[in-house]
């Protein structure tokens, strides 16, 4: 039915609910896109839309396993993603570049002496980046504002606690770093500074701190370059690449097959000595049986020497022999005992010759020492001896020359030269003259 044929009440009522009907749907719509707003709100800040990521970029010789939006970890968390992937040109030192992002809150992990991970993520060839905390070192990015001045301009912050070094600076002898990002700024290292040649020199002020960095740092150069956002790569990451599991286990395969042919010989040479292992057991049985006799003469020997009749020294000894022994032995046993006696007559014999003879020892001295007393107690006795023997040795002096007697004296010849002159013997010639 028309509108117009409806009356005025049922229009009046019609136009109340289409009223309601516009508000119900409009509530609808504005519940519908305030839903849609806070789920994607919602996913974004689960998602990390809304967090703070800085860049970074490194390099691989394989993107193998690798792809964008693939998860960066470090220590275990997930800390970025993967946002680009591509080739060097050829003759490139490096083969591809990796470029990831890492957010804000893990930046502060991120030293210059950080490094980027390649590992092996599981046995079908994934692969993902895993970057290592700095432990000593400098921040990679710079979060509070840098100013550069010359040192003149330099020396009102020489004890400033707000004010800090913002760049390494090595001494003239190019050995030692007199300035280091972070150090107090001090009268003495803007005079080495100044020795050194350097003349601007970049501060940080440690007091402000930004929501974006202001600067990153250069290794090479010693020293922090403002960063621009969108404009900058980021900062590199030394790359520390480990190959697949695929490709591990393919080395692993072509280690197996490579030396599988030494097995398959080492096999051969294994059945060789267990076949001469064989033949000389088989020689040794029979050398045992061979060798069964000899051991049964053994065993019936040794049951010999065991009883009492047929022992080894009644072996060695017979009987007749041990009964000559016994008889020999009884015979130099009686031959002692009669040595023995005999030593002792001997003895006794000797013990009264030297009493004998000790006697006649006295008996002599006793002479001796009357003969002493004679002669003290007779001065004359000696002149009378003296002239005894003179007259003696007068008296047979001339029985010598008497000629009744003489050959009673006479000497015997010897074989002695005639004394009287030598007669030298002479040559003819001599006898000549």
């Amino acid at each position: 039915m028309p509108v117009q044929d409806l009356t005025p009440q049922l229009r009046t009522r019609l136009s109340r609910l289409e009223k309601w009907v516009g508000i119900f749907v409009t509530l609808a719509t504005l519940l519908v896109l305030v839903g849609l707003v806070f789920y994607v709100h919602q996913m974004a800040r689960r998602k990390g839309w809304y967090v703070v990521k800085l860049p970074y970029y490194t390099f691989v010789d394989s993107a193998a396993g690798l792809k964008v939006g693939q998860p960066v970890k470090m220590m275990g968390f997930e800390v970025g993603e993967i946002t680009e992937i591509e080739a060097q040109q050829p003759g490139d030192y490096y083969d591809v570049y990796v470029a990831f992002r890492i957010t804000v809150r893990h930046v502060g992990y991120m030293w210059d002496d950080s490094k980027a991970r390649v590992v092996a993520g599981d046995f079908l060839g994934n692969r993902y980046i895993e970057v290592t905390k700095g432990t000593n070192g400098v921040p990679s990015y710079l979060f509070n504002p840098l100013i550069e001045v010359d040192i003149a301009a330099a020396q009102k912050y020489v004890g400033s606690t707000n004010f800090f070094f913002a760049q390494e600076v090595l001494d003239a002898s190019k050995t030692n770093f007199v300035t280091m990002p972070g150090k107090p700024v001090t009268a003495a290292a803007l005079r080495q500074v100044e020795e050194s040649g350097v003349r601007m020199l970049q501060f940080m002020d440690k007091a402000t701190t930004t929501k974006w960095p202001t600067a990153l740092w250069v290794p090479k150069s010693g020293r922090y370059e403002t960063f621009h956002r969108g404009a900058s790569k980021g900062y590199f990451l030394p790359p520390d690449e480990q190959p697949a599991l695929t490709e591990r286990l393919e080395q692993v395969a072509n280690t197996i097959r490579t030396a599988l042919p030494n097995v398959l010989d080492l096999t051969n040479y294994v059945q060789k000595a267990l076949t001469q292992a064989a033949d000389a057991a088989g020689r040794a049985d029979e050398l045992l049986a061979g060798a069964r006799p000899l051991i049964t003469n053994l065993a019936a020997m040794t049951a010999q020497l065991t009883n009492g009749a047929g022992t080894l020294g009644d072996w060695l000894l017979p009987t007749n022999l041990n009964a000559q022994l016994s008889t020999t032995l009884t015979n130099a046993n009686a031959t002692v005992i009669s040595a023995n006696l005999m030593l002792t007559n001997t003895d006794a014999h000797l013990a009264e010759v030297a009493t004998t003879l000790n006697r006649a020892l006295e008996g002599l001295a006793g002479i001796t020492s009357n003969l002493h007393h004679q002669v003290d107690m007779n001065t004359n006795i000696l002149a009378s001896l003296s002239k005894l023997v003179v007259d003696s040795d007068d008296l047979i002096q001339g029985l010598k020359h008497h000629w009744l007697l003489r050959s009673a004296f006479k000497e015997k010849k010897t074989n002695a030269p005639p004394s009287g002159t030598i007669r030298r013997t002479t040559s003819p010639k001599d006898s000549s003259r």
